[in-house]
């Protein structure tokens, strides 16, 4: 089996980067942000970028700032060990910026990411170094199908709670989406939780 999780929402209970944008942005980036991002007109880099590149805060300031706030749901070191003891790939995969994600998830556990870069005083986003994109594909869903290829006739899981994980999630076989989570309403047939102790209970 392959394991593929979300991170902020899913793994955390707190979005980090809607931690960090509502403390920083100067305007209702949800107003401004997310409609074009929904209705298909940017990808989700283009909105990641876009929100960062109008934050001039540091990283060392950041990770000051988050530290203390952000929780994990119950159950990330259980669900992380039962992975590994049945041999099962378990890879995150986000949205957010790779230096943040970096610095909470143990370090054992392996992730993709977009990429951000703090240079003159500006946050620069990409993706991950040595990945391109074809025109139109989804990013998470790139990642799935790579991994898939990797371990070629494995059920694939998939773990998450927005609208951004949906592409992802219905190129797997089985979804887990945080209860009551815009994901969980876009894909009823999911399996809703509250704790990943309870998603290791049902794999």
């Amino acid at each position: 089996m392959i394991v593929v999780s979300d991170f902020d929402g899913t793994l955390t209970i707190d979005d980090v980067t809607a931690i960090i944008w509502d403390l920083h942005l100067s305007y209702d980036w949800r107003a401004t942000l997310l409609p074009p991002t929904y209705a298909g007109t940017w990808s989700p880099l283009q909105m990641i970028a876009r929100g960062w590149g109008d934050m001039p805060v540091p990283p060392a300031t950041l990770i000051a700032e988050i530290l203390p706030r952000i929780r994990f749901r119950a159950g990330m070191d259980r669900l992380v060990a039962h992975c590994r003891a049945k041999g099962w790939p378990f890879l995150v995969i986000s949205h957010g910026l790779a230096f943040y994600i970096q610095g909470l998830l143990p370090p054992d556990v392996d992730f993709v990411s977009f990429h951000g870069a703090f240079t003159d005083g500006r946050w620069q986003v990409s993706l991950p170094p040595g990945m391109t994109l074809p025109p139109g594909e989804d990013f998470k869903r790139h990642v799935v199908a790579e991994l898939r290829a990797r371990h070629p006739g494995q059920p694939t899981v998939y773990l998450g709670d927005g609208r951004l994980d949906l592409a992802a999630a219905l190129a797997c076989d089985r979804v887990f989406a945080a209860r009551d989570s815009t994901l969980a309403h876009l894909i009823p047939e999911a399996t809703p939780f509250d704790t990943l102790d309870e998603v290791v209970e049902g794999l």
